[in-house]
């Protein structure tokens, strides 16, 4: 399973039920910094042998052959232009010996470990590729472009709308992670109607949630707090629209991307109802399910693909809970 992953990326107070009643050992997680090998290298050639010894690597983040001439001309034009060193000095220096990330990704994987004892966390490296990517993602490889996380001060920052760029910043990185990582253990897709989308998108968030229970639920869904709160309480003129528009079982892309998709406003509801307004609730209503059926598991929500059974026992209807 892979993905190359865009960042595109409520309230909940659950003690949630490992499915393991023994404490698995803790993950020892290493982090590979490619970013300074790729970065030290003075030759055309220094790279071609890195590419050689790494086929996956390119094949992954690129998705081309390591032997590609055009590509490995490109890179290394990319690692050696003294514009680009220049900008991996402030890279280095805000990340430093990556201890904050280590200690992140290493308490996040440990918590999936307790509920799935399966879990094999998978390998972490970090790269530099001049933002020409952000994450990368599979049961088996994470790979990581820093330099597109610095955050606000970077010399050079992603080419996307002030919507999208604010979670270009170092404390998105293991949530968007874990979220992605989220889809091996999530049985229902996004597949077929709006809700299905809404239910998809709404365990990815909870299922981060729960194996990162101290962060915030801007970081997990990469929407303002200020947006949350005016969601919270135009949730019942928000629900209304989807029932009275006939929402919930639309299957046209083009429709659902309005309300799933990256936009900077939903303006059909309101103008300030935010863009992916549709993940968002989904998420309401898989907080909703948790609170009203607390026999069933985190394991076994994640399990269920009946999403019109999920709505149903959630009995959400749009309340604003005080």
């Amino acid at each position: 399973m892979k993905y190359i992953v865009g960042i595109i990326l409520l309230i909940s107070g659950f003690t949630f039920q490992s499915c393991s009643d023994s404490k698995q050992e803790n993950t020892t997680l290493e982090i590979t910094r490619f970013d300074k090998e790729l970065m030290s290298f003075q030759t055309k050639e220094e790279l071609q042998s890195f590419l050689n010894e790494n086929p996956w690597y390119s094949k992954s983040l690129y998705r081309v052959f390591p032997d590609d001439t055009a590509f490995v001309s490109h890179l290394f034009y990319i690692i050696s232009h003294p514009g680009t060193q220049t900008f991996y000095k402030q890279v280095d220096s805000t990340y430093g010996d990556l201890a904050p990330l280590k200690k992140e990704l290493s308490s996040a994987f440990d918590n999936i470990k307790e509920h799935y004892p399966s879990f094999v966390a998978p390998k972490v490296y970090t790269t530099f590729t001049g933002i020409e990517n952000d994450v990368y993602v599979s049961d088996s490889v994470v790979i990581i472009s820093l330099e597109s996380f610095v955050g606000p001060k970077a010399m050079y920052r992603p080419d996307q709308p002030g919507y999208i760029l604010r979670r270009y910043d170092k404390p998105y990185i293991v949530p968007s992670i874990v979220r992605l990582l989220s889809d091996s253990f999530i049985k229902s897709k996004p597949e077929g109607s709006m809700l299905n989308d809404m239910v998809y998108f709404g365990k990815s968030f909870e299922f981060t949630k729960t194996m990162m229970p101290e962060i915030s639920d801007s970081l997990i869904i990469g929407m303002p707090d200020s947006s949350l709160v005016g969601n919270w309480y135009a949730q019942d003129l928000i629900w209304a629209h989807f029932i009275d528009k006939k929402l919930l079982f639309e299957q046209n892309q083009k429709v659902k991307e309005k309300y799933i998709g990256e936009r900077p406003k939903v303006t059909e509801i309101g103008s300030s109802c935010p863009g992916r307004i549709g993940q968002w609730l989904g998420w309401r209503i898989i907080d909703k399910f948790r609170t009203e059926n607390p026999s069933v598991t985190f394991n076994q929500l994640m399990e269920m693909t009946d999403v019109q059974e999920i709505l149903r026992m959630s009995k959400y209807r749009g309340e604003v809970e005080e």
